[in-house]
């Protein structure tokens, strides 16, 4: 799949700003970012639910909004369009099996079984841990090769949040697929997600590959002699908090020659930290006024 300056804009407000960004096979994707940033309007666009006002959304090389067809490459439930709600979890798997060429109906019933589903209840009557769990074995078994789940751990149990990754992982090893995922739980991306995209007002600011970024990146602690930061540090990090004269951040080109100059300042204290994907979250998406400090 391949985004090209898709931009949108609903009664006046932009909501997507010129999104650029194209997915890799067998990839999980974390989508972050703070709420009202985008990640539930870009994924009802890529779904095809809003129209683009510019850009593209390319499946194969074609634009989804001509070959409409394309859209059943893509599996996506709106939370807020869930007309579903009052049918039985035996109906909402024969209408995404209509609704989905490649849907494999045995692979359905077997999952149903194996995760004690009740397939003959309805999605409403159900804990909110089963129709997070059944979400999963609908993208699963639509076979489609775009899953797009949007917060799909929120107000899940320990034992089943454990069910929900084993099923994505392994719906991954089985065929040539593309996860995309936004949660605020980010200890749990982390230990799922290939890349993380930060979306910031309306737009996409950056996108990491983790093992490249855990490669290049340092998060350390920072102890200076007197209340003044360097300059260096000021042009080289992203600020994560300041607690007195101790200073963490998070350096994105971490190199030899960084950290020479970071001794040539004689700090009192220089150690590294372990490096996280909420730490990326706070350096990237604090709001100016929480840099003040640092000033």
């Amino acid at each position: 799949m391949k985004i090209e300056m898709v931009s949108k804009k609903i009664n006046g407000r932009q909501i997507l700003s010129d999104i650029n960004f194209t997915t890799n096979t067998n990839e999980i994707i974390g989508l972050i970012g703070r709420n009202g940033s985008g990640k539930t309007s870009l994924f009802r666009t890529l779904a095809g639910h809003y129209l683009v006002d510019s850009g593209e959304v390319l499946i194969e090389g074609k634009n989804i909004f001509i070959h409409p067809e394309l859209k059943t490459h893509i599996f996506y439930i709106d939370e807020q369009i869930n007309f579903f709600s009052t049918y039985s979890l035996k109906k909402i798997g024969k209408f995404y099996q209509t609704a989905y060429p490649n849907f494999d109906g045995k692979q359905f019933s077997e999952l149903m079984k194996s995760n004690n589903l009740p397939i003959n209840k309805s999605f409403r009557t159900i804990s909110k841990g089963m129709q997070g769990l059944f979400k999963i074995v609908l993208a699963i078994c639509s076979n489609a090769p775009y899953i797009l789940l949007d917060e799909p751990f929120d107000g899940l149990d320990v034992i089943v949040k454990k069910n929900v990754i084993r099923l994505l992982l392994e719906s991954l090893s089985d065929g040539d697929r593309t996860v995309i995922i936004s949660s605020h739980n980010l200890n749990e991306l982390e230990g799922i997600i290939d890349r993380a995209l930060i979306i910031k007002d309306a737009t996409i600011k950056l996108d990491y590959q983790l093992e490249e970024m855990r490669a290049q990146a340092r998060k350390v602690q920072m102890v200076f002699r007197t209340k003044k930061v360097p300059p260096f540090i000021k042009e080289n990090c992203k600020l994560l908090r300041i607690q007195g004269r101790v200073i963490i951040a998070i350096f994105e080109n971490y190199t030899e020659e960084v950290e020479q100059k970071i001794r040539e300042v004689d700090p009192v204290l220089f150690e590294e930290l372990p490096l996280t994907l909420e730490d990326l979250f706070e350096a990237n998406l604090s709001q100016e006024s929480d840099y003040q400090l640092f000033n």
